[in-house]
């Protein structure tokens, strides 16, 4: 009797045990920006320590900006709405050719320009610029509207996924290529 009593609260407890971790949940310490406008409706952006993705939140809506394979060219960029998991933008084109642009699935097309100067650069939009370096560090540009303001985030996170490196104790794992030798 002893035995099957000390065995059932055993098995309870294990029991416990288990579901406890089952439900446990773990998140990564993100690093935050806060775009203030003055009015009710201000944004923070927490971007991943190893700047491989950014997560927007404005009022209830949260977005995931993030480039393509992590390959930091502008036909590679994404912005994904968390909650319905749908695109709501994605680049296209290339600087170089003048043809680099956010397509949203509003049909919009926000074509994109980049201007160099000695100590930074400007992105303009279709209403004028959007984003803004100077003296290697960002200005302050006003938006229009939510797209305006997505496609403005998007280079906040670009500009700070460029500039920044990721801490030591943050680890990628990269499978290893597969190499073929070859002989004839």
């Amino acid at each position: 009797m002893k035995k099957s009593i000390l065995f059932l609260s055993l098995f309870l407890a294990g029991a416990f045990v288990v579901k406890a971790q089952q439900t446990s949940n773990w998140t990564s310490p993100m690093h935050e920006v806060k775009f203030v406008s003055g009015d009710s409706n201000d944004a923070v952006m927490s971007i991943d320590p190893g700047f491989q993705y950014a997560d927007l939140q404005k009022e209830d809506r949260v977005f995931r900006l993030f480039f393509h394979k992590d390959n930091a060219i502008i036909k590679n960029a994404r912005i994904i709405d968390q909650q319905s998991k749908l695109v709501v933008a994605r680049g296209r084109g290339n600087y170089f050719w003048g043809s680099a642009r956010f397509e949203f699935v509003s049909g919009e097309k926000f074509n994109v320009k980049r201007k160099r100067s000695p100590n930074g650069y400007e992105i303009t939009g279709p209403y004028g610029p959007l984003f803004r370096v100077e003296n290697f560090g960002i200005s302050p540009v006003s938006t229009l509207n939510e797209l305006d303001f997505l496609t403005q985030a998007f280079y906040v996170f670009d500009q700070i996924k460029t500039t920044q490196k990721p801490p030591s104790d943050v680890i990628y794992y990269f499978a290893p290529a597969t190499t073929y030798n070859y002989n004839p």
